[in-house]
């Protein structure tokens, strides 16, 4: 009996996390070109190479002014309280695209 109320506790709280894991990360698909507003952070994607699989991203910082990084599969970055991390590219006929895992910091851990 006390099995069967501990496995049914254990199954509940699986079932929670499916649900509520989600809520937690999401992820984007972004081309060459598209932008998105990470926390504070402007992230530009210049350039994406499906076949060795990396992604050049810039920060816009002011006017003229930037930083710019490549970032290969599960590499990530960070601004304020969310992370963003590489997770899949895709190779099209005219263009290639990203997939990036976004993960609120303070809500994750």
């Amino acid at each position: 009996m006390i099995r069967a109320i501990g496995l049914l506790g254990f199954t509940g709280c699986i079932i929670l996390f499916a649900l509520i894991g989600p809520a937690f990360s999401q992820e984007i698909v972004l081309s060459t070109h598209e932008n998105y507003t990470l926390e504070s952070c402007i992230l530009q994607v210049e350039d994406i190479d499906s076949l060795a699989e990396e992604v050049w991203i810039s920060i816009p910082a002011a006017p003229g002014q930037s930083s710019s990084m490549v970032l290969g599969m599960n590499e990530t970055i960070t601004c304020g309280n969310e992370t963003a991390t590489v997770k899949k590219f895709y190779s099209g006929d005219s263009y290639d695209i990203v997939c990036l895992k976004l993960l609120n910091s303070s809500i994750s851990g």
